[in-house]
């Protein structure tokens, strides 16, 4: 998009200006990856791993962080903002205490207006220790 100005009475050539319009004003979430396997780990491990958040836009973005179990998984801090153009590494915490399926859900509520929530599905299968 091009905007031309024109100072005073004598000005006779407008001055161009183009404004940048591919980065969103307000503030918006990237995640990665969408879903989140940790794997088939052996009971009592306790396994580790990333997900990345990036605020695209160019307000800060407001996160409130939850699990929607939390008995197997742990994730935070419960609330921070990212800037603009900048990302964080979330990490994701899985205790297998039993053997069997561990499954939950990482919830991220923003202030994106185009994905005020966010749902990351965890999952593993916890191998019996023997």
């Amino acid at each position: 998009m091009t905007l031309a100005l024109a100072f005073g009475a004598g000005c006779l050539d407008p001055l161009p200006y183009t404004l940048d319009t591919a980065t969103p004003r307000e503030p918006q979430l990237e995640v990665s990856p969408a879903a989140l396997d940790l794997g088939e780990p052996l009971e009592g491990a306790q396994i580790e791993a990333g997900v990345t958040i990036r605020n695209a836009g160019q307000l800060d973005l407001e996160v409130d962080l939850s699990l929607a179990v939390g008995e197997l998984y742990a994730a935070g801090p419960p609330r921070f903002s990212i800037r603009s153009d900048d990302r964080r590494v979330i990490t994701v915490r899985l205790d297998a205490a039993t053997a069997g399926p561990a499954l939950d859900t990482l919830i991220f509520e923003t202030n994106d207006p185009d994905r005020p929530l966010v749902e990351i599905p965890l999952q593993a299968t916890v191998l019996p220790a023997e």
